[in-house]
Order: C-alpha cells, then structure tokens, then sequence
C-alpha cells in the first residue's frame, strides 16, 4: 500500500508539475505576443507619424514655390508644373494623414493633423509676401502642434 501511494503521489506531482509549467509558459507566450504587438504599433506609429510630417513638409514647401512663381508670372510653364506639384504633394499629404488617422486612436491627435494639413492648404491663397509668411508660419506651428502632442506615443 506504501508503495502504491508512492506512485500516486509521484504521478500527481508530475501532472501538477506539468500543468503549472504549461500554464507558465502559456502566461509567458501570451505577455511575448502582446509585447511584438506593442512593438510593432509603435513602429507603425512612429512611421505613420514621421511620414505625416515630411510630407506635409513637402507641401508646404511647395505651396511657397507655387506662390512665389505665381506672383513672378502665372502664364509661365514654371508656374504650372509647381501648382501641379502642389496638387500632387497635397494628395500624399491627405495620404499620409489617412494613415494616422488609421493608427492613431487618439481623436485630438488627429484633429491637430488635420489642422496642419488644413493650414499647408492655405498657404497659396495669401495675399501678399507678409501674409504668406504668416501663413507658413502657422502652417510650421500647427505641424509643430502635432508633434509635440504625438511624441509621447513614439516614446
């Protein structure tokens, strides 16, 4: 009888032993699965978010080519190749920003981007050399908005 409660002991002790080692490991897998997710958001994030930004860089440095060029002479093929270029890099601005709103989840985050695309967009209607410093300034300070609002999440 000795012996037979031996086994059993010793056969409860390894299922014990294996079912705790199995749920351990299971704890384990689930906390690395949610860590790569993590990561991998954050990457994401970070691409999303710098992508936005140069981006809307490029417009708004287009948007200052396109109004210079336009003021020196609107009939001239210069001028129409930059408004064109405007127009393109407008399009991967809007790209860009449907990006962050896809990865971002935060709503004022992506009302801040919206912002700064919304002023970039401005930038070409001004109506002399002061406004439109003005408005790239603007444009430069709503983008700047953005960043310092998305960084703790690229942290």
């Amino acid at each position: 009888m000795n012996a037979a409660l031996t086994s059993l002991v010793a056969v409860f002790a390894t299922l014990a032993g294996s079912t705790l080692t199995f749920l351990f490991q299971r704890h384990i897998a689930r906390q690395a699965e949610r860590f790569a997710r993590d990561q991998q958001l954050w990457h994401e994030r970070i691409g999303a978010y710098s992508g936005f930004a140069a981006t809307l860089t490029d417009f708004r440095r287009s948007q200052n080519d396109r109004w210079h060029l336009e003021r020196a002479d609107p009939d001239s093929p210069r001028f129409l190749s930059a408004r064109e270029a405007s127009y393109q890099r407008r399009a991967d601005s809007t790209a860009a920003l449907c990006r962050v709103r896809l990865i971002c989840g935060d709503s004022a985050l992506v009302r801040l981007a919206q912002e700064a695309l919304d002023a970039t967009t401005g930038i070409h209607a001004a109506q002399d050399e002061q406004d439109r410093a003005g408005r790239g300034e603007a444009a430069r300070l709503a983008l700047e908005r953005f960043l310092n609002s998305a960084s703790p999440q690229a942290r």
